[in-house]
């Protein structure tokens, strides 16, 4: 998708899992088979009501959490002509704590009504979910999370420095970075090539960032090389392979805010009959129903105080003094992740390309 390479990304998986799990407990047929392939639904481990039952307990146990501020939830917005099955709207009450409202989808009222919801939920961050909906809209669904937390050592904002971002080989853009000597979690994966570094908010969530590395020692790595070969299993190996050393990293400043229409991603990814009048929401309502348009918005804002994935054998020989963790230095395209310590679940991701566009609509 060319048109994703020289943007910055940010987005919550899990928002939009979510989402779509819930879109599940009302579809029949081959959408539902769409929607559950789609979230990675597997039979053989579990049956869907569990899969809803560990929606429900993760939004359960979320809740209990503290030293940061985390609100994840889901409302439903209904218009006074469409009859809903009692069975949906008790299941997405039971297993998705969601609220409903009945609503009038032809007058103003009822976007801005939605506006202020999601502004409060998200503490002001997002301000405007929705610009406008289509008088004849029957059924909105809106599935939201805010974090926010400090760092476990957080930078000294006197360290701060202008400094210079290197977009690519031709182009650079100012930027405030922030600098830290102290002992931080750090790996090197070498599969790769890139240095990955850990930053705490305490002991429940992290961020990961992870930026190609490239010296004189090693072949050119690019962030659409990163891009391309991570996974959820290299994330999961960095959370065990970590350890503490005490060395220089370098973090620019960021505030950015991302609008995505998810249509022709989830089309991409399988999840086409939704939003055609194949779309099959039988247990949702008895009349046909399918979704006109899927949207996502997410907001990050990192600073000093902290922020709003056969065998074989290789050796490669460098110089004895060659030490690719001297120092981290992210002035350069890089991978953001906010894991949940305790689940593994990345709540966020994102890929910083331009960290002074603030604004990126897709």
């Amino acid at each position: 998708m060319p048109k994703y390479q020289s943007k910055n990304i940010f987005f919550s998986p899990f928002s939009v899992s979510m989402a779509l799990s819930e879109l599940s407990l009302g579809a029949g047929g081959e959408t539902k088979e769409q929607l559950l392939s789609g979230i990675g639904y597997n039979s053989s481990v579990f049956s869907t009501e569990e899969m809803h039952q560990m929606f429900h307990s993760l939004l359960e146990e979320i809740d209990q959490r503290t030293g940061v501020d985390i609100n994840v939830g889901s409302a439903l917005y209904v218009s006074d002509n469409l009859k809903l099955l009692p069975e949906f709207l008790e299941n997405m009450k039971e297993f998705y704590h969601s609220e409903g409202f009945t609503v009038d989808f032809g007058v103003k009222e009822t976007v801005d009504k939605i506006n202020t919801y999601v502004k409060d939920k998200t503490h002001g961050k997002i301000d405007r979910a929705v610009v406008n909906l289509e008088s004849d809209t029957l059924m909105f669904l809106l599935t939201y999370i805010y974090f926010q937390g400090k760092w476990d050592m957080s930078f000294d904002p006197s360290k701060t420095h202008e400094s210079t971002f290197h977009m690519d080989a031709e182009t650079t853009v100012p930027v405030q970075m922030m600098h830290q000597y102290a002992s931080l979690k750090v790996f090197y994966d070498t599969d790769l090539t890139s240095k990955v570094l850990c930053l705490d908010y305490n002991d429940s969530f992290s961020m990961f960032l992870a930026v190609p590395h490239t010296d004189k020692f090693i072949k050119k790595k690019t962030i659409k090389d990163l891009e391309k070969a991570i996974s959820r299993q290299h994330i999961e190996k960095w959370r065990t392979s970590v350890s503490k050393r005490k060395f220089n990293i370098y973090v620019p400043k960021l505030s950015l805010k991302t609008s995505y229409s998810l249509n022709d991603i989830l089309k991409g990814l399988g999840m086409a009959d939704m939003f055609t009048n194949k779309a099959n929401f039988t247990g949702i309502s008895e009349e046909e129903i399918f979704i006109l348009k899927a949207m996502h918005k997410a907001t990050l804002d990192i600073d000093e105080k902290g922020t709003t994935t056969a065998a074989v054998t290789t050796a490669s020989f460098r110089p004895m003094s060659y030490n690719p963790l001297l120092f981290i230095r992210f002035d350069s395209p890089f991978m953001i992740f906010i894991t949940d310590q305790k689940n593994g679940n990345i709540l966020f991701f994102g890929k910083v390309v331009n960290p002074v566009e603030k604004t990126v609509m897709l």
